[in-house]
């Protein structure tokens, strides 16, 4: 039943757009408050955990509520309702598109902050606009994770191991981006990501591997098989070994050769995503009838 809730998902967003109301995340904010208040005595590991792990909780508690009623009907919608919210914020082709727009008339001031406001630069530094090679592949690096982030770690996650695993990383995911979540407490979700997003991270690089240049990419992706590497470096990695990066990488950050160099390789790893995520998707459906 899973492939067929993935699917429905996804077609449900496509109908909605992205502005749908299923992602309205001011519960999550407001939980994390009153929860840290209400278990301040616990050591911050263990509180942060449960704060995590209380919606997914309870996601699993109405799951097993509602498997036995109506032949799982009722299951089946709820999967669906919380797959839908798990899945990525905004509309990630139109903030690539404002993206390349500011780009491709050679304006780097304006397309660093068309990627700061769509958050997908959060860890850059500000010099980073005085440098076009620089910029160019913080972004592809931001594209590729944004990419995996929005819908691969998701459906893999609620393919293998369910919803509640599949809420439990987008909870994460929306803690680390929270203001009022301390140091201490990102660093932690961090520390929790790297691990959650270690097996999807390596499968995404192999569908990358099987949907572009497959002897490149596989190579760099056997290196790298058992290093414990930033998930964002190491898609950057992959993605620039499927695409056969190279020409926005040695030229100089200027001129117009570069600038559309850059744009056609940001196009491309669009592209490669969507391949992948098809690659999946035919995974998905074959493990679904031999299972």
């Amino acid at each position: 039943m899973e492939f067929f809730v993935i699917l429905t998902a996804w077609l449900l967003l496509q109908w909605l757009g992205p502005s749908t109301p299923l992602h309205r995340d001011q519960w999550l904010h407001y939980w994390y408050l009153r929860a840290s208040d209400a278990l301040g005595v616990l050591p911050v590991t263990a509180r942060l955990l449960l704060i995590a792990l209380l919606p997914a909780l309870l996601v699993g508690l109405l799951a097993l509520l509602l498997k036995p009623m109506l032949g799982g009907v009722l299951l089946f919608g709820l999967q669906l309702l919380v797959l839908a919210y798990a899945l990525g914020r905004g509309d990630f082709n139109a903030q690539l598109d404002a993206y390349l727009e500011r780009w491709q008339r050679g304006d780097l001031e304006a397309a660093y902050q068309e990627a700061l406001r769509a958050g997908s630069l959060p860890d850059v530094q500000e010099h980073a606009v005085d440098n076009g090679a620089a910029l160019h592949r913080e972004m592809r690096a931001a594209v590729a994770y944004g990419g995996f982030d929005r819908w691969f770690a998701v459906v893999f996650w609620f393919f293998t191991l369910g919803p509640m695993v599949a809420l439990f990383y987008r909870v994460l995911q929306l803690l680390l981006r929270d203001g009022q979540v301390g140091a201490v407490e990102r660093q932690l979700i961090a520390r929790w990501l790297l691990w959650i997003e270690w097996l999807p991270a390596r499968l995404l690089g192999l569908a990358f591997a099987i949907t572009g240049n497959f002897a490149a990419c596989f190579r760099q992706w056997r290196e790298q098989l058992f290093e414990l590497n930033p998930t964002r470096n190491l898609l950057l990695g992959y993605e620039e070994r499927a695409l056969d990066v190279a020409v926005a990488n040695t030229q100089q950050a200027q001129g117009q050769q570069f600038i559309v160099a850059a744009a056609v390789e940001l196009i491309e790893l669009r592209d490669l995503l969507r391949r992948s995520a098809v690659c999946w998707l035919v995974v998905f459906a074959l493990l679904q009838l031999i299972g």
